[in-house]
């Protein structure tokens, strides 16, 4: 599942680690029990993104074994040529 996408909202997020959950054959209870949590937090995560806590967020990324890289938006090589990002929706 590569090159690794660049996400500008909390749904595109949870769109993108809902597929690598699904490209493990992981169901929402499997990866809420390696997680340690109940399986509808990973569902309200997975349809309401914006309101899940960034303590969630880290526990989902470390159990599919993914990490997140901050990257300046204009810098030369960040690979983010989008116009106006101050535009999105969050």
């Amino acid at each position: 599942m590569s090159p690794s996408p660049t996400i500008y909202s909390p749904v595109q997020l949870a769109n993108y680690l809902k597929l690598v959950r699904q490209k493990n054959q992981w169901t929402q209870s499997d990866l809420a029990q390696r997680m340690g949590i109940k399986q509808a937090t990973v569902s309200n995560f997975e349809n309401h993104p914006e309101k899940t806590t960034l303590t969630t967020v880290f526990k989902i990324l470390q159990s599919l074994e993914l990490s997140m890289v901050i990257c300046e938006k204009n810098a030369p090589d960040s690979g983010n040529n989008r116009d106006n990002p101050q535009d999105l929706d969050w």
